[in-house]
């Protein structure tokens, strides 16, 4: 395979190894990508954790930050509670004529 590569024109050569590079370049960010989002996803779960271990009792044992993200956590959740709330009354209620 190398000596093919070394008997290509310069050009193809180039373009070849372009090609290589850019695929290369692509795979690395959905990689990253993908660690972003699972770095995301165990921060959600770690929180979710914090706040039912003080929901059961243990008290606050956290720094600044973890506090604030458990705000927004909880802010979150309220939310999407709110909101499913929302729309199951919404089914149940009947229309008026």
């Amino acid at each position: 395979m190398l000596s093919n590569f070394k008997e290509m024109l310069a050009i193809e050569q180039s373009n070849r190894m372009v090609t290589q590079e850019s695929l290369v370049r692509k795979r690395i960010a959905k990689v990253e990508e993908q660690l972003k989002r699972l770095r995301e996803k165990n921060r959600r779960k770690e929180l979710t954790q914090i706040m039912y271990q003080n929901l059961g009792g243990n008290g606050l044992n956290t720094v600044k930050e973890d506090l604030i993200d458990l705000s927004w956590l909880i802010d979150q959740n309220l939310n999407a509670i709110g909101n499913s709330l929302h729309l199951r009354i919404e089914s149940f209620v009947p229309e008026e004529k």
